[in-house]
């Protein structure tokens, strides 16, 4: 499989989808009303430390970044962005491979590993979202934050989240990033009003599964967190990491612990 970009036709829509690196496939989802671009921009995972050994294949999620949106709510549910995952897979051939995400991607990672546990290698899930319990709240949120898209178009939720962005960007990534807040605004204002609105509304529609469905995941598991994010609690990460049979978890409580990540990443991989 030779390294680059390509668009890969699949449930409806076209994904953009890297391929850098040789070694374990290593298929990795995004954040929320993120990107492949704004992933980069952040610079947490430093991929070009992980291509001698992982073959990293990375893609825009459908309603995201420079790849197609989809029409329904409901086609923007963890469930369905695995249905994505795994189907990047098909297409490159990929009998097994190490599912990975942050956030949304972090959930869409699992999704597939219950969907196609023979299929999943090992598992990389960064800074777990709201689940369960914490995501009622949570859900509520983007419900306001759908609606007051579809009043105000973009500029309006990006107004309100370079407003607010200092008490929800935890200390860390602002340490490491200052201007995170106002970067984030500008993405969002860039966004397809009615696109954002259905990935909003997809994510309010979401949520995690049965907690005795997880325990029956056997994948190994590396768990990467940080500290101060109401919209990724540890809890979470603490309740996955017991529910996860072979789950080791690292919650990052300062910058230099942050920037350690890759190097997780790295021994995990080579562990496998």
């Amino acid at each position: 499989m030779t390294d680059g970009f390509r668009h890969l036709h699949l449930h409806g829509v076209d994904l953009t989808v890297s391929v850098a690196g040789h070694g374990v496939p290593l298929i990795w989802g995004h954040g929320l009303m993120g990107s492949m671009a704004a992933e980069d921009l952040a610079a947490w995972f430093g991929w070009q430390q992980l291509l001698d050994l992982a073959q990293v294949i990375r893609y825009d999620a459908r309603g995201h970044g420079t790849s197609g949106a989809s029409a329904s709510p409901t086609d923007y549910i963890w469930p369905r962005l695995a249905d994505d995952m795994l189907s990047i897979a098909d297409q490159l051939d990929l009998d097994q491979f190490v599912a990975g995400g942050q956030s949304m991607g972090c959930a869409t990672a699992l999704s597939a590993a219950l969907a196609a546990p023979q299929r999943i290698q090992a598992l990389i899930l960064s800074t777990p979202p709201t689940a369960w319990e914490t995501r009622a709240e949570q859900s509520a949120m983007y419900e306001q934050m759908a609606a007051l898209v579809e009043s105000q178009g973009t500029a309006g939720l990006a107004a309100m989240m370079a407003q607010q962005a200092p008490a929800m960007i935890p200390p860390l990534l602002l340490e490491a990033a200052p201007n995170l807040g106002a970067q984030m605004a500008e993405q969002l204002a860039a966004y397809d009003a009615r696109t954002l609105a259905l990935v909003l509304g997809g994510a309010k529609l979401t949520d995690f599964p049965p907690r005795d469905q997880i325990r029956r995941i056997q994948a190994p598991a590396l768990i990467l967190a940080w500290a101060g994010d109401r919209g990724h609690p540890v809890s979470t990460t603490t309740e996955l990491q017991s529910l996860l049979p072979h789950a080791e978890a690292h919650v990052a409580q300062t910058l230099g612990e942050l920037r350690s990540w890759p190097q997780r990443m790295r021994d995990f991989l080579t562990r496998l």
